[in-house]
């Protein structure tokens, strides 16, 4: 009688140990996404991640015309997006700095801020910048994006006039037909992400 209470006594703490373990885990902050979740395909070890933003990239070697890197990287909109959508890139240090930390295969980048009425979505981005290409812009359009001071880069998805941001230009979309749309949908799609992310972009770098 008394080894079959020890073994039900024992039976019930083990339960309870699983039950409260499996409460805790539910609770807990997720926190950013890991490495794997952002950048599924490399590594963090991966030279084109860990590569020194000073050092030469074949895209300033590109012939752009001294101003504009054409197509220089594609977007999909959106963790589940299909559109390929190309992007121009300004041959200036902080664009270019940028794309010394993409490769040809698809980054999952995450955008933790989505400012509707104020027409952008916006994340902090690794590199050392240079300020020596900001200017004061006085409207921002469609299909924009720009770096400002502390490496905060943002993505304009709606004409916003009056803004009088002080920023560097680093790029823009080419097609911007539906843009808009895609954008908020993306945010709406993804309201109940685990990690906090307010629009998923996968980023590739086509300029060779």
């Amino acid at each position: 009688m008394k080894k079959m209470t020890m073994r039900v006594l024992a039976l019930l703490l083990v339960c309870s140990a699983v039950l409260l373990s499996g409460c805790g885990g539910t609770a807990e902050d997720p926190g950013k996404p890991p490495a794997e979740v952002i950048n599924p395909k490399q590594s963090s070890e991966d030279a084109n991640l860990d590569s020194d933003p000073s050092e030469e990239s074949d895209a300033g070697d590109a012939d752009d015309g001294g101003e504009v890197l054409e197509n220089a990287i594609s977007v999909r909109i959106g963790r589940d997006g299909t559109k390929e959508w190309n992007v121009n890139m300004y041959n200036n240090d902080a664009a270019m700095t940028m794309l010394n930390y993409l490769s040809g295969s698809a980054l999952l980048f995450p955008a933790y801020t989505y400012e509707e009425e104020e027409g952008f979505v916006a994340q902090s981005v690794r590199g050392n910048y240079t300020r020596d290409d900001e200017q004061t812009i006085a409207d921002v359009k469609t299909g924009e994006l720009y770096l400002f001071s502390g490496g905060q880069l943002r993505f304009y998805f709606k004409d916003m006039e009056g803004v009088n941001i002080t920023a560097t230009p680093v790029g823009y979309y080419t097609d911007i037909e539906g843009l808009t749309e895609a954008v908020q949908e993306a945010y709406e799609s993804n309201l109940e992400d685990v990690w906090g992310v307010d629009v998923y972009f996968w980023i590739t770098k086509t300029l060779k």
